[in-house]
């Protein structure tokens, strides 16, 4: 015990920095094009440099570098084209790997950021990689079931090892690079001879010989004498076996339902566990010999997604889906630090009000109001259930959103708060939102085929359109609110007279179902898109199909631009602007790593705001 108190006393003295870092210092490495981002990525592991200087953070948009004494944006690292799973500093700290959805291995220079070799043999998705102590080999896990080890230096394919019935989360080196720990979707611990690939033993708890399942593992660690190799456990204990014999020597009862990372301190006297609770996540400490609870961090009000130590000990890093990067000393109960901006959720839909001074976003459970400073974040409105669709009133004041329930709700804009009033008659999910003019009017396009227009003051269901021969995908109202679009699957574009309720036009020209209508703003042309990978322009007055384009891979969606010039359609992960008359390509963007899901151009044309599947919003400038 003496031991571990004067560890704590030692890193008492830990400085203290400034408490948090938003959004102001994250525009690094943007996407040619792109004036700003808004979002960090999701946080899926963290790793320190060995001289403690450094954090390196793998994340959705690619892998950030911060400054480990500051938490200051150092530089973001970007050439895989997925999500990036994994990273890891080789021992002397001179270069990172990273593994990706991509199914890539990528070598960094530590120092500079430069990419210095890609790593690839139809490997799959890269989930853990791990250096070996001499820093000579590179093991690595994914979903192909195998662990493989790279030469560092060549890039060549050493060895692979087959054992784990489905794929590999996590590969970990002991320290004395003798024995090499993995762990998988199995949930099986399995220790093998790291030079030879010789399977040594797998680790079960005791409990599977009763003919009870097994807990999840979410983490793995070797203590640093090698002599220890604890497992956090989906059962809320953390386990500590002896990696030589296979005997479990002790149960760790975290009294939680999870428990996310486990890592020992430096010296090997602590060992830390992510412990998940009901109303948030706590970080708790054990003194390895005694087995004894030392102390509990409280701050992370979500899952703990990754923990590590610094590497002199002198502080840890914490990541959550609370959405923040928390660095803390020790010997203290409390964030020294906090990064915030790490964002969880995907992007589905953006979008300006009319005015131009606020950009909405829509998450999965939850609407952000961002201000005109970009990072400013005004409100978060959350929600107890999945978001599928919502609408921002062109007068600023509501919002209308429709929950997993089936209900669309209207809230005040300014204030998130709902009268209670629930839009119901759908039959199947809603796939469309859309405000008239003047606000009074909110249609709703649904799967049960049906389009139903509401009237917003009162909550009443004014009418239902019905027509199309299957579910309908999209609605827009013309810039006049008289008439309103809709697309559907059964590859129909219906133009409605709002007044009257009747069909004016059946648009019919694309050969698979339609994702997207949009009007121009002289409503006098109808831009569509769908599942046949073409843009097609149609005049309202005739009917008549104006122009087809047709890019290379497709497109989502298409929104006009506000002069009526410029067409921006979506391509999964690129953005393409075209010339609204001739059809012309005139510009392609490229900088998300995920799909994209929304653009909006803001009301003077000037930006165009895209978000999706990464967790991010790139704002890209816009020529006039």
């Amino acid at each position: 015990m003496k031991t571990v108190l004067s560890f704590f006393a030692v890193l008492a003295a830990a400085l203290y920095f400034s408490n948090v870092f938003a959004q102001a210092d994250i525009q690094v490495h943007l996407p040619e094009g792109a004036k700003a981002r808004i979002g960090r990525g999701v946080v899926y592991e963290l790793a320190y440099s060995p001289d403690s200087t450094k954090l390196a953070v793998a994340s959705s948009i690619g892998i950030w570098i911060y400054d480990a004494r500051t938490g200051e944006a150092l530089r973001l690292l970007t050439g895989h084209t997925s999500y990036v799973m994994c990273v890891a500093f080789s021992p002397d700290g001179s270069t990172l790997a990273s593994g990706s959805y991509d199914g890539t291995i990528c070598l960094w220079d530590a120092d500079t950021g430069e990419p210095t070799a890609t790593l690839t043999e139809d490997t799959g998705r890269i989930y853990s990689v791990a250096f070996s102590p001499d820093g000579q080999t590179l093991a690595s896990g994914g979903t192909d079931e195998f662990i493989k080890f790279w030469d560092v230096r060549t890039g060549e394919l050493l060895r692979t090892f087959a054992g784990h019935a489905a794929a590999v989360s996590s590969v970990v080196y002991s320290p004395d690079g003798e024995t090499l720990a993995s762990y998988g979707a199995d949930r099986r611990i399995h220790l093998w001879d790291a030079k030879t690939g010789e399977f040594l033993m797998a680790l079960d708890p005791e409990f599977e010989d009763a003919g009870l399942a097994l807990d999840r593992i979410y983490s793995i660690a070797y203590a640093p004498d090698s002599e220890r190799l604890a497992s956090g456990n989906s059962d809320g204990m953390i386990r500590v076996w002896d990696p030589r014999t296979g005997e479990l020597k002790s149960t760790l009862i975290a009294h939680a339902s999870d428990v996310t990372a486990v890592m020992f301190s430096p010296d090997g006297q602590i060992l830390a566990g992510a412990v998940s609770l009901e109303n948030g996540s706590t970080i708790q400490f054990w003194n390895v010999g005694s087995g004894e609870r030392l102390k509990s961090f409280i701050g992370h009000t979500d899952r703990i997604t990754a923990l590590v130590f610094s590497k002199d000990g002198g502080m840890f890093a914490s990541s959550s889906d609370d959405e923040t990067i928390r660095f803390w000393s020790p010997a203290t109960e409390t964030p020294l630090r906090t990064i915030t901006g790490h964002n969880r959720e995907r992007i589905f839909h953006v979008m300006y009000a009319s005015h131009g001074r606020i950009l909405a976003c829509l998450r999965e459970e939850s609407i952000q109001l961002w201000g005109p400073h970009i990072g400013r974040l005004i409100k978060t409105v959350d929600f107890k259930e999945r978001i599928f669709s919502t609408a921002y009133s062109p007068d600023n004041v509501t919002f209308a959103c429709e929950t997993a329930g089936g209900n669309v709700w209207l809230l005040d804009a300014n204030t998130g708060e709902h009268n209670g009033t629930a839009l119901i008659g759908h039959t199947e999910g809603i796939s469309s939102l859309d405000f008239n003019r003047d606000g009074s009017i909110l249609a709703s396009g649904s799967y049960d085929r049906t389009i139903r227009l509401w009237n917003v003051d009162t909550g009443d269901l004014r009418e239902t359109l019905e027509g199309h021969a299957d579910g309908v995908q999209h609605v827009a109202f013309s810039p006049t609110g008289l008439i309103l679009a809709s697309a559907s699957d059964d590859g129909t574009i219906r133009l409605w007279d709002i007044k009257t309720g009747d069909v004016i036009k059946i648009l019919d020209g694309h050969a698979d179902w339609i994702r997207h209508v949009a009007f121009s703003p002289t409503g006098l042309i109808l831009v569509s898109t769908g599942g046949d990978k073409t843009i097609r322009l149609w005049d309202i007055k005739t009917g008549e199909l104006l122009k087809t384009i047709t890019p290379a891979s497709g497109a989502f969606f298409t929104v006009y631009s506000p002069d009526g010039n410029t067409l921006a359609s979506t391509d999964r992960k690129v953005i393409h602007l075209w010339n609204a008359h001739s059809g012309e390509l005139l510009r392609t963007l490229t900088g998300h790593i995920g799909y994209i899901y929304s653009i909006a151009f803001s009301p003077d044309g000037r930006t165009l705001t895209s978000g999706g599947r990464d967790g991010t919003m790139l704002l890209w400038e816009i020529a006039q």
